[in-house]
């Protein structure tokens, strides 16, 4: 039994563009807490997993004293490629990349990337590098305004810029609850009363502080090389501006019709019309997955 098992998001949609009558040699980009690679293992197939966050190498570990069929690298997914040469010569059949957070990564005080509990300002979930904290109290007025309307899509985000810069010219924003605070009283108009007020907020620091974008757009331009052909490339978004960026990276490479729309003799075979999102019994186990979307293409060469 593995221990710290994070519920994964879509396990039998996931599985469902699986060719289960053969072993298949799969790379799973973002293994987080197993859940994903445990059912590609348990269905027989060879799994290549990486990761760099902590937790996800000390169960990592427990993978490996159970499943021959099963290595593990310790890096980002945006740098795949450098994990050992023989594994990416090969290629793989099958790519998957999550893109959200893991539980023990969303409940770690440390990261403090929930509203929950208070914490000192961070959202690094390596917790090293740039910190909500560096951005809050010292960004300018025009980049913390840029990140709020492009990494949170604030309609107000020049607004609420302004107050942070007011404030923190009296004292530091140091704690989660202290930034709750201030988008508390800074008189910006959210989005949504569906959602928590500091959503949005939250999302653009976490973006800035990990370079979720940056390395999505990295990963994206050289997976198509590791892929065999028909081979499967499956991508879990859990916001809309990742989202977006799947969905127009393979609307703008896919094949039709014997035809490659980039012109390049490779495509992918769109094979979700419209993204996949978890059915209401998985969401009311598992509220964190309700934001999540599937996208799957099939690699043509």
């Amino acid at each position: 039994m593995i221990t710290n098992m994070h519920k994964p998001i879509m396990v039998k949609e996931v599985s469902s563009y699986l060719d289960n009558d053969k072993e298949l040699s799969i790379l799973d980009c973002t293994f987080g807490g197993g859940g994903h690679t445990l059912s590609f293992l348990e269905l027989g197939h060879r799994v290549t997993a990486i990761d760099e966050d902590l937790k996800a190498q000390e169960i990592a570990k427990e993978f490996r004293s159970k499943f021959n069929k099963f290595n593990f690298y310790k890096i980002n997914f945006k740098d795949f490629e450098k994990i050992d040469d023989d594994c990416v010569k090969n290629k793989f059949d099958f790519i998957l990349l999550d893109l959200g957070f893991s539980s023990n990564q969303l409940d770690d005080v440390q990261i403090g990337i929930s509203f929950k509990e208070n914490s000192k300002l961070n959202m690094n979930y390596l917790n090293s590098g740039l910190t909500a904290y560096d951005i809050i109290n010292n960004y300018s007025e025009k980049d913390l305004s840029r990140i709020f309307a492009d990494y949170g899509e604030i309609k107000q985000s020049l607004r609420l810029a302004k107050f942070i810069v007011r404030t923190r010219q009296n004292q530091s924003i140091d704690s989660n609850f202290d930034l709750i605070e201030v988008l508390r009283e800074s008189g910006v108009n959210f989005r949504s009363k569906k959602i928590h007020f500091a959503t949005q907020a939250f999302q653009a620091l976490r973006i800035e502080c990990n370079k979720e974008l940056e390395n999505l757009n990295i990963f994206l331009e050289k997976i198509y090389n590791y892929l065999n052909k028909d081979g499967i490339l499956a991508i879990i978004s859990f916001h809309s501006l990742e989202d977006r960026i799947v969905k127009n990276y393979l609307k703008s490479n896919s094949f039709n019709k014997d035809n490659f729309k980039n012109q390049l003799n490779w495509g992918f075979e769109i094979l979700t019309k419209k993204p996949i999102t978890p059915n209401q019994i998985e969401i009311k186990d598992n509220p964190r997955s309700r934001s999540s979307k599937l996208r799957v293409g099939r690699f043509v060469n």
